[in-house]
């Protein structure tokens, strides 16, 4: 289930949301430039690349329950607007995302 956060702008943003084993397309506000990524109990992986519900591919980066990764996303023609997240085993996991200018 794709989850579309463009239109938010008042910083810091902290969104909470369930990830399953299958992909969910993150569509990150359009003004941000950083967001940091977390789960606290389950391993996970995200990615730039992928499609809403399906199994990510090999490129994706692998996070351990408990850990939290920030990643600038970039500007003008570089920037990422989509992310996608996915549990690496458990059946479902809260992932946390902090949005921030």
């Amino acid at each position: 289930m794709s989850l579309d956060y463009r239109s938010l702008n008042l910083y810091p943003i902290v969104k909470v949301f369930t990830a399953i084993q299958t992909a969910t397309e993150i569509e990150v506000p359009q003004t941000s430039l950083v967001v940091t990524i977390g789960c606290e109990q389950h391993d996970i992986y995200w990615a730039t690349v992928g499609t809403d519900g399906q199994i990510l591919g090999q490129d994706k980066v692998f996070m351990h329950g408990g850990s939290y990764m920030q990643i600038k996303l970039g500007r003008g023609k570089n920037r990422t607007t989509k992310i996608y997240i996915m549990t690496k085993s458990a059946s479902s996991a809260d992932v946390t995302l902090i949005f921030e200018e």
